[in-house]
């Protein structure tokens, strides 16, 4: 239809407003009142360049940006996901969010110029909302975060490719909670188990090259860990704090699809007695790996030695982390990431076979990875070592403070 630029305008600024909201009102009843707004390219016109932001029901701003070639980016929680647009029979605009297709239509109310709606494609569900000036777009955050995402707010399907890979740019706390059967050599060694919290936080420094810092700290606590002394023969229940251990890894910005980081590993000697080592340990550290919007798969491997401290035991051990991740949609991933380790020193492997599966969901706007791991031990240290270990992790995304105070983060 022939639209004065004037009109123009009010339409664009309506089409960014429906495309930020959640879309779970009840339908409204058709009238006369109510235009149709079509023109492919006017759609075209107005994508050019738009800007459309959203603040979350915890405050965490939210941003869209789409030019006119079809393309567009979300950033959120430090994470930039790149999208994709299309018109549709002249009166519809498709937003792709990591294979979550979202289609809206709209219309505006001839008595009130400033009043809009529009229709999501898919369940019908018709939302209300008012035209705002500019080009940059501002809308509350008044609905729920829907799990789809919008033109301004990213998808579970997104925050799931990112929460699964070693080198996000989104932080997260990760609480996982394990609990392990273990067998050996040693008396009563196959009566023992035992239960831990493992906090892993993960807070990565993004550079104005685009390239990453990336520090996550491993800090265990023992509710009740299996410790053998030697004197009585027997075994004992221990809790307390182990040795935190952290790494600090260098990731260059690369082509799409590829991931690569190198660093360095340590752990400090602050174990409670019985469940540490009481010595430093330093060493590098490299990743490799690819990424598609469907699976994820590399390698991660380190070694450490020990470099001080005043216990005896000698450390020269070698870790390898092989994971791979497939990425089905709807915020859900299931993989395998075994963790396996030669000890120079004692030459034995712990080999682990892997599964896991997780969800990541929203509650009040923040999205949350939630999932479950089993470890089962086909090789471990003849003496005393795993025979299983089943894992829950619960990992809110956060905003990374310490970047905020260094001004890093990401656009």
């Amino acid at each position: 239809m022939s639209m004065s630029t004037r009109a123009f305008v009010k339409i664009s600024h309506a089409l960014a407003a429906g495309l930020l909201l959640t879309f779970g009102a009840p339908a409204i009843a058709q009238d006369s009142s109510w235009q149709p707004i079509t023109g492919a390219s006017n759609f075209r016109d107005f994508m050019s360049g738009l800007k459309v932001e959203r603040t979350l029901p915890n405050g965490e701003l939210s941003r869209g940006e789409y030019q006119a070639d079809g393309t567009g980016t979300v950033y959120s929680w430090g994470a930039s996901s790149p999208r994709s647009w299309s018109v549709r029979n002249d009166d519809t605009v498709c937003v792709n969010a990591a294979g979550e297709t979202l289609c809206y239509q709209l219309e505006r109310n001839l008595a009130d110029t400033q009043l809009y709606r529009v229709r999501e494609v898919a369940t019908g569900s018709i939302t209300e909302f008012r035209a705002v000036d500019g080009k940059r777009v501002e809308v509350a955050g008044k609905e729920p975060v829907s799990a789809e995402g919008s033109a301004a707010t990213p998808s579970a399907s997104e925050l799931a490719a990112e929460l699964s890979n070693p080198n996000t740019s989104v932080a997260s706390l990760t609480f996982k909670f394990q609990y392990r059967r273990f067998e050996g050599d040693l008396p009563r060694a196959d009566d023992q188990s035992g239960t831990m919290l493992l906090f892993q936080p993960s807070l990565p420094f993004v550079l104005d090259s685009g390239d990453k810092v990336l520090w996550r700290p491993a800090v265990p606590v023992f509710f009740d860990q299996p410790v053998f002394d030697a004197n009585s023969g027997y075994f004992d229940g221990e809790a307390g704090l182990g040795d935190i251990a952290f790494d600090l890894a260098y990731a260059p910005k690369t082509a799409p699809g590829s991931l690569f980081a190198f660093g360095l590993i340590t752990s400090l000697p602050t174990a409670s007695d019985g469940l540490g080592t009481d010595r430093w340990t330093l060493g590098p550290e490299v990743l490799i790996g690819k990424m598609t919007p469907k699976y994820l798969i590399g390698l991660f491997p380190n070694h450490q030695w020990d470099i001080g401290g005043s216990g005896n035991a000698d450390i020269n051990l070698t870790t390898i982390q092989a994971f791979y991740t497939y990425l089905p949609g709807g915020g859900w991933n299931v993989g395998s990431a075994p963790i396996m380790s030669y000890d120079w020193e004692s030459e034995q492997w712990t080999l682990p076979l892997n599964v896991n599966a997780g969800k990541t969901v929203f509650f009040n706007g923040r999205p949350w990875k939630l999932s479950v791991e089993l470890n089962y031990y086909v090789d471990q240290p003849d003496a005393f070592g795993p025979e299983w270990m089943l894992g829950l992790n619960i990992a809110p995304v956060v905003r990374n403070g310490m970047a905020s105070w260094f001004g890093l983060g990401g656009k």
